[in-house]
């Protein structure tokens, strides 16, 4: 744990508490924040490292540890703040993050890079708001769940039936995120919003009519939207081809297993890229995975994963010990967005999934993911602090949100 002085907004956030809400211990989950620091000190040496072979190889690196600076100052900023503020101003933040949205429409603001419209460029700042995107939606999702046991009195052991009239509510507020997202295009980031809240709502013990059905109806939106689509059958088409050896030669996912393969078991050393020169387009991004396996080898490569398991273990026991279904669920989908992103791209980089332009939480190149996966461990964090002193789980609330 990492000790934390109570300060008189910590005394004042007590008194205004939901009622049946512990007061903070005082402390923080200090081994998830530590893991997510070791994360990001060894994504800018690789952003560094991938750009040696090129002209102005510090101008990213130095970009890359102002977004990680700014990254941990809302993390911790965030965990400083009552968890409950955030569904409470769900509506503002829905429209801000709706904003943003639309910002891409914009001429002069919204960016086109490489056939997609998936950036704002606000003068000083580049910002994806898919990113902030995810995190808005879970918010929104843990608030419904969290209202609808509450208002309905089910007890978290028991099977939840979300009314219809709140379940149109949520999907009313979800589909323009989906439809301007999926404008960018971008079809990947939809799937995995919609993974992610599937997975909320087995995690909040919907019941399994409502979820077969939809999976049912997702189903049929997914199999209408790729008729109508040939660049995402493409996609697909491709994957299926470049696993034939000839295939994969001179492809992104070739040059990729090569690279990984190449490192052995310790690696070639940092600066040793012959993947960074131009080969894969993105080496300090969506393939820098590629490059742990290239210059620090297998063992730092499994090192990496099991990080990555360890925020998936520590966010759960973060929302074992939550005192209310709030902060369970909201550290649940928290865990799950950021833990998934991870595997999405891990996968691709490996081969298992399609080429998506996907980063890898906390290393890869970019301040958007960075803020975003800040603001959901901050989150996280700021839960971890509302815990009886012995560490087991804390008496669940009986005031509403």
């Amino acid at each position: 744990m990492l000790p934390i002085t109570r300060t008189k907004a910590d005394l004042e956030r007590e008194r205004s508490a939901p009622e049946g809400i512990p007061a903070p211990s005082g402390a923080m989950d200090g081994a998830l924040a530590i893991l997510v620091f070791l994360l990001m000190m060894l994504g800018a040496a690789l952003v560094m490292s991938a750009r040696l072979a090129l002209k102005s190889p510090y101008q990213l690196f130095t970009r890359q540890i102002v977004s990680t600076t700014l990254a941990l100052a809302v993390m911790f900023a965030v965990s400083r703040i009552d968890y409950h503020v955030w569904t409470r101003r769900r509506l503002p933040l829905w429209g801000a993050g709706l904003f943003a949205l639309l910002l891409l429409m914009v001429p002069h603001v919204g960016i086109v890079l490489n056939g997609a419209r998936r950036w704002i460029h606000l003068g000083f700042l580049t910002l994806q708001p898919s990113e902030l995107a995810r995190v808005i939606l879970v918010i929104l999702m843990a608030a419904l769940l969290f209202r609808e046991r509450e208002e309905q009195k089910v007890p978290e052991n028991r099977p939840l039936v979300l009314r219809l009239p709140k379940a149109l509510g949520f999907a009313l507020l979800m589909v323009p995120y989906l439809a301007i997202i999926l404008h960018e295009p971008d079809f990947g980031s939809d799937l995995f919003i919609v993974i992610v809240i599937g997975a909320m709502l087995f995690l909040a013990g919907v019941c399994l009519r409502q979820l077969g059905v939809l999976l049912l109806g997702l189903s049929v939106a997914a199999g209408l939207f790729l008729f109508h689509h040939a660049y995402a059958l493409a996609r697909f088409h491709n994957f299926s081809q470049t696993h034939r050896p000839a295939s994969l030669l001179g492809t992104q996912l070739g040059q990729s297993l090569v690279a990984i393969g190449s490192g052995g078991l310790w690696g070639q050393g940092l600066g040793h890229d012959w993947i960074g020169g131009g080969v894969l387009p993105e080496p300090g991004t969506d393939f820098i995975f590629a490059l742990v396996g290239e210059e620090l080898g297998f063992f730092w490569s499994v090192a990496v994963v099991a990080v990555f398991g360890g925020i998936f273990y520590l966010g759960m026991r973060v929302a074992a010990r939550s005192p209310d279904f709030l902060g369970r669920i909201l550290v649940q989908g928290l865990t799950l967005s950021v833990v998934l992103e991870a595997l999405m791209n891990l996968g691709v980089v490996t081969g298992v999934f399609p080429t998506k332009g996907i980063p890898l939480p906390f290393m890869s190149f970019g301040g958007s993911s960075l803020l975003a996966n800040a603001w959901a461990i901050g989150i996280i964090l700021s839960v971890s602090r509302y815990r009886s002193p012995s560490g087991e789980p804390a008496p669940k609330s009986e005031g509403k949100e």
